[in-house]
């Protein structure tokens, strides 16, 4: 993602002072904020729910509870408001307006307060159940705070994007900074290994800290990474989000530092924010700005859906207390809910795992309506086209021979890629998945 300035104004003591510049990851909801089309065959089965008041520019989401009495709160950037959605009663209400300006990071605590970040103000604010809101100043002028969640300590926790901080706040709202290894901090997440985590936007750095502020960081060596998004794995891993533009990927590391990659397979697809599926569901569910949301198994299979129009701009997600994914559509100022087992136009119904160069072999393809389908290797930053052909209704089955020379990009652990669409590749879905090439 590219990255834009949002302008916000400083306030003292209520009182609004100079604008201040806030930097960080770009979103295109401010331009063309409309109405969104569903994209075409093969759509993530996405209903979508207008904001009707302050719409503009719905970012980052959270959710709390489950069934009837769950709910979801969302920042919008450009609405300066914080807002919440009963998805049983269908019903939004305004929690935060006042001195609310650019507000991103966003989370419940045990309490079931709602918690944000407010970079223009450079505030934390906290709404109680009761709908009280408190607003605390934070230490550091500018710091551009940004993303928040609740520590294994019971505080909450957020990240100093300007400053390069990480800092505690306390129920009561004492803040407490510490600062941190990677130079522009952006989400942040509790691991398995009970750490908190974070990632460097403008760079490639990861750490993970105790509460105590005892920092580890680790270096993700791939090109020139752009990090974002960020969440707690259901294996006990984190999962991150590379945002390249020439090889986005998913990105997991374990406690111990290790990082794996998992190419998404489409270029250009803007990954943005990431959700676990919960526990023991396997997979978890990530925006992408050019209108896809995406899934991903622990195992490392990365299939995108084209969800809604290009104009949408998919940015923050989470799993919803009816335990779909929900998230928001910061082009359409609306929410959008994603069917947990959506229609999939494009799919590798079989394939093989390990495959020898000069052999052919058989790729099964399933499609939900007739289109194009082509199938490559990802190496590294390199690709390799092996098919493009068309593709019938239901199950095609593609021939695909490995080259007997083949860069060395291509040898050893590689990705498989499955890209099909029905017309335009603004509706491209893609799917890919671990292969080794001997």
């Amino acid at each position: 993602m590219n990255h834009r300035a949002i302008l916000g104004a400083a306030t003292t003591a209520g009182i609004f002072a100079a604008a201040v510049a806030i930097a960080g990851p770009a979103s295109a909801g401010l331009v063309g904020a409309g109405p969104c089309t569903k994209a075409q065959a093969g759509n993530a089965s996405v209903t979508t729910f207008p904001i009707p008041t302050l719409s503009n520019d719905p970012f980052l989401i959270a959710s709390n509870g489950s069934g009837p009495t769950g709910t979801l709160a969302f920042t919008l950037r450009g609405g300066n408001s914080v807002q919440s959605y009963n998805p049983t009663t269908n019903a939004f209400s305004v929690l935060a307006t006042t001195n609310v300006q650019a507000p991103q990071g966003i989370a419940y605590s045990s309490d079931g307060s709602v918690w944000f970040t407010n970079a223009g103000p450079n505030t934390i604010v906290k709404v109680a159940p009761s709908g009280t809101v408190s607003q605390y100043a934070i230490p550091t002028a500018n710091s551009n705070p940004w993303g928040i969640t609740q520590g294994p300590d019971g505080n909450m926790w957020f990240t100093e994007y300007t400053s390069g901080k990480v800092a505690r706040i306390t129920p009561a709202g004492v803040i407490t900074e510490f600062a941190a290894p990677i130079s522009t901090p952006l989400n942040i997440t509790v691991g398995g290994d009970g750490r908190l985590w974070t990632n460097d936007f403008q760079g490639n750095g990861i750490a993970a800290f105790n509460t105590n502020g005892t920092w580890q960081a680790f270096t993700v060596n791939t090109g020139s990474p752009s990090l974002n998004g960020m969440a707690g794995g259901p294996d006990g891993n984190v999962w991150f989000l590379n945002t390249q533009p020439s090889n986005p990927t998913v990105g997991m590391i374990t406690a111990a530092g290790a990082v794996t990659q998992y190419p998404i397979g489409l270029a250009g697809a803007a990954p943005d924010q990431i959700a676990s599926g919960g526990p023991g569901s396997g997979v978890l569910w990530f925006t992408q700005g050019n209108g896809n949301i995406g899934k991903v198994t622990t195992g490392g299979v990365v299939t995108s859906y084209p969800a809604t129009s290009t104009q949408a701009n998919p940015e923050g997600i989470v799993m919803g207390p009816d335990g779909a994914p929900w998230f928001t559509e910061a082009g359409c100022a609306a929410l959008g809910r994603i069917n947990p087992s959506p229609v999939v136009y494009g799919t590798m119904a079989s394939r093989p795992s390990t495959v020898k160069r000069g052999k052919t072999y058989t790729v099964k393809v399933k499609m939900s309506a007739k289109g194009k389908v082509r199938i490559r290797l990802i190496g590294g930053s390199s690709s390799l086209t092996l098919v493009n052909t068309q593709g019938k209704k239901g199950v095609t089955s593609v021939k695909v021979t490995i080259p007997k020379t083949v860069k060395k990009a291509f040898v050893g652990k590689v990705s498989l890629v499955l890209n099909a669409w029905p017309g335009g590749t603004a509706n491209q879905a893609a799917q890919t998945a671990p292969l080794t090439v001997r």
